[in-house]
């Protein structure tokens, strides 16, 4: 098995989707790194909403840490029951957390990584509000899905959705990661969404799909290989614009507020 894929395995058996934290524990982690690019998966590991459990989107935990440690970007994602739901909530620990994060280290874009359903006639979805979320990386954005063969139309795990199915702005009630942190924070966000194909090297048996799956590997490696670029063209633009003296620190800033790193 190519390495990536065995390094994905790896981390997302780390994962214990349907375990609550332990007590004094957090249902979330932090990787930290160097650029100041940011990738979340707030829906690695299966969370409650409205009082219903919903499942797991397997493998976005594992994507963005591997993403990350190829990178020295920052990483936060779930890795245990998440409750409340991270991406619906207003306030939730994950929030918070993700507020301090982006404060402390002067992180400039969010990449907030999900998963969709496999039915979905598309490989890869881009939420940006309609643009709102991250104007002046938009077209970049795009520019790079094209480079790696996401196209509006074509082969169906080719096919790009951008701001249809998922716009980010989720519905009545719901604030979403990428809306909390261009709204509440001021920094550039996008939402990703990726089908199955495209992150799901084999599935583990805890997941809440029993069915055995495994994914095309070309295709998860190209995901892989976007996002990379992704971080890299991002960490570049910024790299020559100017930044405060010190990171900013926020009066809601409390100890029990602060990320777990990994052990």
């Amino acid at each position: 098995m190519d390495a990536w894929l065995e390094r994905l395995v790896a981390l997302e058996s780390e994962v214990s989707y349907k375990t609550p934290p332990a007590p004094g524990e957090r249902y979330f982690r932090y990787q930290p790194g160097r650029l100041p690019i940011l990738l979340s998966a707030p829906h690695g590991a299966a969370h409650m909403r409205e009082g219903q459990l919903k499942e797991e989107e397997d493998y976005t935990a594992a994507l963005v840490r591997l993403v990350a440690e190829l990178s020295d970007a920052h990483a936060l994602y779930t890795y245990r029951l998440a409750d409340p739901d991270p991406g619906f909530y207003p306030e939730t620990p994950y929030k918070r957390a993700l507020r301090y994060i982006v404060h402390r280290h002067r992180i400039r874009f969010v990449i907030d990584l999900h998963g969709c359903a496999a039915y979905r006639d598309f490989g890869l979805a881009l939420g940006t509000l309609h643009g709102q979320s991250c104007p002046s990386e938009r077209r970049r954005i795009l520019s790079l899905l094209y480079q790696f063969g996401f196209r509006p139309s074509g082969p169906w795990l080719s096919v790009v959705d951008v701001d249809r199915t998922f716009t980010a702005n989720g519905r009545l009630g719901q604030e979403t990661i990428t809306r909390f942190v261009w709204q509440r924070l001021g920094v550039p966000a996008a939402q990703f969404e990726l089908h199955p194909h495209l992150r799901v090297v084999r599935r583990l048996g805890e997941a809440s799909e029993r069915e055995p799956y495994q994914a095309q590997p070309d295709q998860i490696k190209r995901a892989v290989a976007f996002f990379l670029a992704l971080v890299t063209t991002l960490a570049e633009t910024y790299r020559t614009e100017s930044l405060p003296s010190e990171p900013v620190a926020l009066p809601s800033e409390r100890e029990d507020d602060l990320p777990s790193r990994e052990e």
